[in-house]
């Protein structure tokens, strides 16, 4: 639908929330390209992206009644596409990680969680990317991204002033991603969800 012709988002949001069919597949049609988009950007395949672009509006029917067309449309998409490719990224991951690694041999009887085996695997990767930078930022990235540490914090931990740590926050994520990107350090199945964690 062209753009001068569009009506207003906040009243077919409106319309909807009280189970507006034609309001439906009118945010339908102005939001599926952009979702599509964002997919494709953040290395979905064609294939995946389109499933997304439905269970995102699956999502939006099932819960129509709780919209408020005064918030806006557009972020409360993009926060279901996002919830949407992480949960499928993290299962991908997972699936990668026990046939790479062989995580199928180590002992899951016990009180080892899903989670707590993705976790594990994900500090492996991080730590193995960490290892090519410079001792100076592996020391910084280490205690700001491991370790949960602020800048503030590191400063005062390094004795180095708050510029110097946020500067070598900055280069130390910035080779990470390229180096990531450039040479494969980890699987391309877990590149999006090593990206998402680490916060490069």
């Amino acid at each position: 639908m062209p753009e001068h012709v569009q009506p207003k988002i906040p009243d077919l949001v409106k319309k909807l929330s009280l189970g507006d069919e034609r309001a439906y597949m009118a945010l339908f049609e102005i939001f599926t390209p952009k979702i599509y988009r964002t997919c494709r950007k953040m290395f979905l395949l064609h294939e995946d992206a389109e499933e997304i672009v439905q269970e995102v509006f699956m999502r939006v029917w099932h819960y129509r009644v709780n919209l408020d067309y005064k918030l806006s449309f557009n972020a409360y998409v993009l926060t279901i596409m996002k919830s949407l490719i992480f949960k499928r990224t993290k299962k991908m991951a997972l699936e990668a990680a026990f046939k790479q690694y062989n995580i199928g041999h180590l002992p899951t009887c016990g009180n080892i969680t899903e989670e707590e085996l993705f976790h594990k695997e994900m500090i492996k990767f991080s730590k193995m990317a960490i290892s090519t930078l410079p001792k100076g930022q592996q020391e910084v990235i280490n205690l700001k991204y491991l370790e949960q540490l602020s800048s503030d914090e590191i400063a005062t931990k390094l004795q180095l002033s708050k510029r110097t740590v946020e500067n070598q926050i900055y280069k130390a994520t910035k080779s990470l991603k390229q180096q990531i990107l450039n040479n494969h350090i980890v699987p391309s199945d877990i590149l999006m969800l090593f990206i998402v964690f680490m916060n490069i």
